[in-house]
């Protein structure tokens, strides 16, 4: 059957023969709306290793959608070409039901992502790249070290995670999880994402944390979560204090920088750690449906956030938040993407940034464990304050003689509408995910 991996990866190709041409960011939108549909029909890569629950479905529906937001915003012809790459390998990793195709599809997007920051045009730039070549080798090489003991220990690669495991391939599973806390940026794995998200242009720092961090937690819930149910005297105080030294430490940090991207930055790891609230909370009956609805709204925010980034410092080199003092003043819209999104970060009501914390949060406490709710509500009340600093610096601070007149292209604002309608909606209607995430 012809599925949305397939046309995504054949528009891929095809998009190289369009560069530098008109054409390129039509065909790009075209294919990847019909392949959007083509997941809403229930179509599916189809081969062995990997299968499309509802759940899946509909975060690869919702991925798709951000992809069409992401290429509308962008202005390279490679960057296009790359985001539909790294979607083709994102729906092959959310699809994937075995340790190898997961292996294989998460590498795939490893790699991409570092190609999609190799456009090296600054030194920081290039600092940032680097950064994330050797965070990335790290977990590669801590994932397939884990892959191997997993193997030695009689578990099988092409085949669901085995429950009934020796010592040693539980061993090989957790060194595993590890490596892939890389990806996610769980504290004490996060030391390069800071400085990558920041220094790296911000659309693709908005592809790093909007696409490829969900779509790495949510294809870890899917492959992992019996695991992780299986041994939860070790999984659930390990995952526990993780989540809350990440949201903590995040949030914290975030509290005292001046650049905004870097606040985006240490909101994303703290973000990281709520997330990781679902695999703590895995014997909870809403766990998945949390974790699926913390990542729907996560992709919908974090990318809307760096897009707007991305057309504030490419136009006028705003990077600081003295930088967009009184900017709502003279760019209305602009200031109200930024602010709707903030909010939804902060877990704002009738957004989807609340509703995916509440659900996590009610999780938690279904699971058990009360005390780290309480700890995440904190959290999120601190992660309140260095949100309103930032709209208070675009609405209520002087402009001090500035004039910015900030060229947003009617394209880019047409992406700005789509991520802000993803943001809105999902705050309001929940029944499509709450359906979706028991099929995990």
């Amino acid at each position: 059957m012809f599925s949305s991996f397939t046309l995504l990866f054949m528009a891929a190709l095809l998009s190289l023969a369009l560069h530098r041409t008109m054409w390129l960011k039509p065909f790009a939108v075209g294919a990847t709306l019909i392949a959007l549909l083509l997941t809403y029909s229930g179509s599916s890569i189809g081969l062995s290793g990997f299968e499309n629950s509802e759940a899946v479905r509909l975060f690869t529906m919702i991925l798709e959608i951000v992809l069409v937001a992401l290429i509308l915003h962008e202005e390279e012809d490679m960057t296009i070409t790359q985001t539909l790459f790294i979607g083709t390998a994102s729906i092959a990793l959310l699809q994937s039901h075995t340790l190898l195709t997961f292996i294989i599809a998460f590498e795939a997007v490893s790699i991409i992502s570092f190609v999609l920051v190799s456009h090296i045009k600054t030194s920081a730039q290039a600092e940032g790249a680097v950064k994330m070549f050797i965070a990335g080798s790290i977990a590669t090489g801590i994932l397939l070290l884990g892959a191997a003991l997993y193997l030695i220990g009689g578990g099988k690669l092409g085949a669901p995670i085995v429950l009934e495991s020796t010592t040693l391939s539980t061993m090989g599973l957790f060194v595993m999880l590890l490596g892939l806390f890389y990806k996610l940026t769980i504290v004490p794995m996060h030391g390069w994402a800071a400085d990558t998200y920041a220094l790296v242009r911000h659309s693709h720092a908005a592809i790093l944390t909007g696409v490829a961090k969900t779509v790495v937690a949510v294809s870890m819930f899917h492959l992992f979560a019996p695991f992780l149910a299986e041994h939860l005297t070790m999984t659930v105080p390990m995952m526990a204090v993780l989540a809350v030294v990440t949201m903590t430490m995040g949030n914290f940090l975030a509290l005292f920088q001046k650049r905004i991207a870097r606040i985006l930055a240490y909101s994303s790891i703290a973000h990281a750690g709520y997330m990781l609230l679902a695999f703590a909370a895995v014997k909870s009956g809403y766990a998945s449906t949390g974790l699926l609805y913390m990542a729907i709204a996560y992709i919908f925010m974090q990318s809307a956030v760096f897009l707007l980034l991305d057309i504030l410092r490419k136009k006028y080199n705003i990077q600081t938040l003295d930088d967009i003092k009184g900017l709502a003043k003279q760019h209305k819209g602009l200031a109200l993407f930024f602010t709707v999104q903030l909010f939804s970060l902060a877990g704002i009501p009738l957004l989807a940034g609340f509703l995916g914390k509440a659900v996590v949060f009610y999780a938690v406490v279904d699971a058990g464990l009360w005390y780290i709710t309480l700890i995440a509500l904190l959290n999120s009340a601190l992660s309140v304050g260095y949100y309103a600093w930032i709209v208070k610096h675009l609405y209520f601070d002087a402009l001090e003689g500035k004039k910015l007149q900030v060229g947003s292209s009617k394209v880019q604002m047409i992406s700005q509408t789509i991520l802000l309608a993803g943001t809105i909606f999902f705050g309001i209607f929940a029944s499509w995910v709450f359906v979706a995430g028991n099929s995990f």
